[in-house]
């Protein structure tokens, strides 16, 4: 059954009864929503924990998610890993969502936390008190894109765009239609990184303006016939031009070569 109420409460005391008891989880912070008293938690909310456990331990609960199994069935799950923490991002049957970073203890006070509010829910660890006395918790910072990505995501885009047009002469829509959308799944891109840059953080509880680009995006939306993956390709080229120049002013448009290559396309195209 899905869980349409607010089941956040109840479930972070069953994660904390299950960890209190694993003498390897040597503390579990609350962060997050959850932990932001000054947020109203919707049945959307997922919970976010960070749990410390003893050097050596890790393998106990990453990569597997066995250790999960007394709280749900898992319907499905996400994972990542960097130099220092592991984590595991899973989906309950019931659509209850937990979000784990996992951190060994002689690791703690490298690490500042990346949130905006955090909550101590037990702690058998004076590394972890200590560490909770010192400022390390602080939102999500802004997504970082150097020149170097951020010429490779132009350069990718044209050329996209030009074997988007020469699939649709082959009359290949199945692979058009693919490179299309990613055409427009790279405005997002930039959209996203202008929201992070502008806003200080990659951290957004609601879409905000990004919503408002979203209903621009409307323009590039055009049946997935010929002519309207070539259309669709014309406005993605626009709307990107455009976010480009606002990254970057060093950024000179590139998409009237295109265009042109649309428009001699377009003039001989069958439906």
């Amino acid at each position: 059954m899905i869980q349409k109420g607010l089941w956040q409460e109840r479930t972070i005391r069953e994660i904390r009864a299950l960890l209190e008891a694993n003498d390897a989880v040597r503390a579990l912070l609350l962060k997050g929503s959850c932990a932001n008293l000054s947020l109203q938690v919707d049945t959307w909310s997922d919970v976010d924990i960070i749990i410390v456990v003893a050097d050596g331990a890790l393998e106990t609960f990453f990569p597997t998610t066995a250790w999960l199994a007394p709280l749900g069935d898992v319907y499905t799950f996400s994972q990542s890993s960097n130099e220092l923490t592991k984590t595991t991002r899973v989906c309950f049957t019931d659509f209850r969502r937990i979000d784990c970073v996992f951190l060994e203890e002689s690791d703690v006070q490298t690490q500042v936390i990346q949130s905006e509010a955090i909550q101590l829910l037990f702690s058998r660890s004076q590394l972890v008190n200590k560490a909770l006395v010192k400022d390390i918790v602080q939102l999500p910072p802004a997504s970082v894109m150097t020149a170097e990505q951020f010429d490779h995501l132009v350069n990718d885009f044209w050329f996209k765009g030009m074997l988007t047009t020469c699939k649709v002469m082959r009359n290949d829509l199945l692979i058009a239609t693919h490179l299309a959308l990613a055409l427009i799944q790279d405005t997002c891109v930039l959209e996203m990184v202008l929201r992070d840059r502008a806003l200080g953080t990659s951290h957004h509880r609601e879409g905000g303006w990004g919503n408002d680009f979203i209903a621009h995006l409307g323009t590039t939306h055009f049946p997935f016939t010929a002519r309207g993956i070539l259309e669709s390709v014309k406005q993605s080229s626009t709307v990107f031009d455009d976010l480009a120049k606002q990254w970057s002013s060093d950024y000179h448009e590139q998409r009237h070569p295109l265009l042109a290559w649309i428009r001699f396309a377009q003039e001989t195209v069958a439906e």
